[in-house]
């Protein structure tokens, strides 16, 4: 969950900034995690817009999945706010390709649009493939948090056969939910999983570099 990149709506010491809601008549406070810049605008312009804490004051932040689930696991001890809500949002240009591989992959289609626009996507090859990193030239199993980025390296794979008459078939894309994905990293016993990097969108990579720059 180290690879997996996000952005939360953040105080200037960095922990992340909660959102009242009156959700059928109760007070409800939010967590947002944007997985792009797509999504933060969708977050700005469609949600927080709603909140009573429109006007508050924030930043957006990039962190880790994993950074992001322990600062809000601290938030919640200490908050006196009754109703700690989290919510995932996910990049829409990633809407219309994930819902048309996960009909391929066999989802109903009931309720699709609205799965989809509420669970972020980490697209992964099938079978794995294998990359190596130029410069410490290590090897790990990529996926991405971005369906281009992961199809331009699967249709670069080399396919490799053990024999000359071996059947091997070219790895495809596959949409898994984060969810699932979460699942899978910690109940799977496959000894590759902890090989797995997940690889953020292009845009998520321009505003970490302009952020890692202006820390600088």
């Amino acid at each position: 969950l180290d690879s997996i990149i996000l952005f939360t709506p953040s105080k200037e010491d960095g922990s992340p900034v909660s959102f009242e809601f009156n959700v059928d008549g109760n007070k409800k406070n939010i967590f947002f995690a944007a997985f792009s810049p797509s999504a933060i605008n969708f977050l700005n312009e469609r949600i927080i817009s709603q909140s009573n804490d429109k006007d508050l004051k924030f930043s957006y932040s990039p962190k880790s999945l994993s950074k992001f689930n322990s600062l809000i696991d601290a938030e919640k001890k200490k908050s006196k706010k009754e109703v700690l809500d989290v919510m995932y949002i996910p990049d829409p240009e990633q809407k219309e390709i994930s819902k048309k591989l996960l009909l391929e992959q066999g989802y109903k289609n009931e309720n699709i649009d609205n799965f989809v626009q509420n669970n972020p996507m980490v697209f992964c090859p099938n079978p794995t493939v294998t990359a190596t990193e130029k410069s410490s030239k290590s090897s790990y199993i990529p996926c991405s948090t971005d369906y281009v980025t992961m199809k331009t390296l699967v249709d670069k794979v080399k396919i490799k056969k053990k024999y000359p008459w071996s059947k091997v078939n070219k790895p495809k894309v596959m949409a898994i939910p984060l969810s699932q994905f979460i699942n899978t990293l910690k109940t799977s016993e496959e000894d590759n999983i902890k090989d797995i990097r997940v690889i953020p969108t292009p845009s998520s990579l321009k505003v970490i570099n302009q952020v890692n720059s202006n820390k600088k």
